[in-house]
C-alpha cells in the first residue's frame, strides 16, 4: 500500500481552478528501489488533461517506501487516485 501522507499536495492549476474543473485521476506509478517514482501513467483521466498532468507531476515528486522481497527493495507498480476538489 502506498502512503502519500508525507507528499506535498500538487498545485491546483490556475486555469483549472478558475474554470471550476474538478475530478479524480487514477495514476499508475512505478516505484523504484530508492522509493522515487521512476515512471507514471494516467490510467483513468479526471476529464481534464491539465488536472491529470498536475497530479502526475506532483505525485511524481513524492518518495515512497519500495516493495521488498526477503528484505530487498524491488521496483514495482502501484495505483493511486488523486481527487481535485475546490472545496478544500
Amino acid at each position: 500500500m502506498v502512503d502519500a501522507a508525507n507528499c506535498a499536495k500538487p498545485d491546483y492549476p490556475r486555469n483549472a481552478q478558475r474554470n471550476g474543473d474538478t475530478g479524480t485521476v487514477t495514476l499508475a506509478l512505478l516505484i523504484g528501489t530508492d522509493g522515487r517514482v521512476a515512471d507514471s501513467k494516467v490510467e483513468k483521466s479526471s476529464g481534464f488533461r491539465e488536472l491529470d498532468r498536475a497530479a502526475q507531476v506532483g505525485l511524481g515528486l513524492c518518495r515512497f517506501k519500495p516493495a521488498t522481497i526477503d528484505g530487498v527493495p524491488q521496483q514495482s507498480w502501484t495505483r493511486m487516485q488523486y481527487l481535485w476538489s475546490l472545496d478544500e
